[in-house]
């Protein structure tokens, strides 16, 4: 049933959590919990991450990381702040997935 896989325990539960603690530990990224979808919506802080094409963002992440994204303008977000990510992966997988995307923010940084 589905309760395995999202009540504590659950292997849902266990990889929307790594990806909300962990997206959330990256300077200037912050998201909301999903409530019933499988993906996150992280928001970029503008004031550090000055990103005016996020389709641009996305197409650069996956060519420098091998992480593929959405960009939040996507799904008719109307500020290039925001992207879209799955957290469906395992939990291994998942995580080297978002300490790229982390690797990724930290040189757009300097």
């Amino acid at each position: 049933s589905i309760n395995d896989l999202i009540l504590p325990g659950g292997r849902l539960l266990e990889q929307r959590n790594k990806a909300y603690d962990m997206l959330n530990a990256i300077p200037g990224v912050s998201t909301q919990q999903a409530r019933g979808a499988m993906y996150l919506f992280p928001r970029l802080d503008p004031n550090i991450y000055p990103i005016e094409d996020d389709e641009a963002f996305a197409l650069d992440l996956l060519r420098q990381e091998k992480v593929l994204v959405v960009q939040g303008t996507a799904f008719n977000w109307p500020q290039p702040d925001h992207f879209r990510i799955v957290f469906l992966p395992n939990v291994d997988d998942l995580t080297e997935s978002i300490q790229r995307i982390g690797s990724y923010l930290e040189r757009l940084r300097k």
